[in-house]
């Protein structure tokens, strides 16, 4: 997720010294909506494909019987642009993906906003609701706390 979420170095894409915390609230029933950052559980093919597994944090970006395409960089819902402000280009030109797929019912499409090193719904498929822990709300990065509307 980096660089709206840091991790600390030497991990795999990270490139702060200390991780981030968040503070994540519960989904209960409320809906998930599309850009929310969620904290979930990883679908099984996640640790076979990706050698991770368990709760993870990503941005959700598929709803429930839509159709999502990666065209390298390019996120389309619905044959529609999705407008990814956290985005960079240099983001956008790393992501090598192309793609299409189904979100079944009662399911969600997760991806990582550091595109070419995420792995995430691209590479393991949609995940289900039942596996939504909740939405994270605030963004703890050393001594200040960035809110997320």
């Amino acid at each position: 997720m980096e660089p709206t979420l840091h991790c600390a170095r030497p991990a795999f894409g990270c490139e702060a010294g200390s991780s981030d915390l968040v503070a994540v609230h519960p989904y209960g029933k409320s809906a998930p909506h599309r850009s929310d950052i969620v904290v979930f559980t990883t679908p099984p093919p996640a640790k076979l494909k990706c050698g991770a597994g368990g709760t993870f944090i990503k941005r959700l970006i598929g709803l429930p019987r839509e159709t999502v395409t990666d065209k390298g960089g390019r996120i389309s819902v619905d044959g529609q642009p999705l407008s990814e402000p956290y985005i960079s280009a240099a983001v956008r030109e790393r992501d090598s993906l192309f793609g299409t797929w189904r979100v079944p019912a009662a399911h969600y499409f997760l991806v990582g906003d550091n595109r070419g090193s995420s792995c995430d719904s691209r590479v393991w498929g949609p995940v289900p609701r039942r596996n939504l822990i909740g939405k994270v709300y605030e963004i703890k990065r050393g001594s200040k706390a960035i809110h997320i509307r």
